[in-house]
């Protein structure tokens, strides 16, 4: 069997980590017995990195594009922020209290309160579409379980013009149930 001879270049290559066989550095055993793959074998953490940066990009953009395709809930109306229009309004169940001013019974974006104790709590939505609100002023009846009057609430509020309000109302009274919308106004002064 012929051996092959190896120079002191040979020798100092391979310490330097370089192969006299084309530049692969020799994969080496540690000295705790397996053989440890080359670096260019694993992936590094760049890598990993790069990957899960695109998966996560790749669902948002797929959740983004399933909600824009998504057909709007039952009873609800798909209004854009600035282009609400009186026909949109009174579509959306809106009526027209006083002129250019809107109310409703709260339906869409609302966050009922939570009453302790007994009585009734409401929230009712004005618009100020056309004109500033100025001083709003509504009254309402509080109505028991078989509608008869049982008390009254005032509540009086300021709005601008494009601006949207929510007028909580509660009552304390044990046997309340409603309310009914007695009279509205909302009136402005424009200098």
């Amino acid at each position: 069997m012929a051996r092959k001879e190896r120079t002191v270049e040979d020798l100092i290559a391979e310490l330097d980590g370089q192969s006299p066989t084309g530049g692969v550095p020799p994969i080496r055993k540690p000295p705790g017995g397996k053989a440890r793959p080359s670096d260019a074998a694993t992936p590094g953490f760049g890598g990993r990195f790069i990957v899960v940066v695109a998966l996560l990009a790749l669902g948002f953009v797929a959740g983004w594009s399933g909600a824009a395709l998504r057909p709007p809930s039952q009873g609800a109306t798909v209004m854009k922020p600035g282009k609400e229009t009186r026909q949109v309004l009174l579509a959306a169940g809106w009526q027209e209290s006083d002129q250019g001013v809107f109310t409703r019974h709260c339906q869409d974006n609302c966050r009922m309160p939570v009453l302790y104790g007994g009585g009734v709590l409401d929230v009712m939505e004005v618009n100020c579409l056309d004109r500033p609100c100025g001083e709003i002023r509504a009254d309402f009846a509080v109505l028991d379980g078989r509608g008869q009057v049982i008390g009254q609430i005032m509540e009086r509020r300021s709005g601008r013009q494009g601006e949207r309000l929510q007028l909580v109302l509660e009552s304390e009274l044990p046997e309340a149930r409603r309310f009914l919308l007695q009279s509205f106004s909302a009136k402005a002064r424009l200098d």
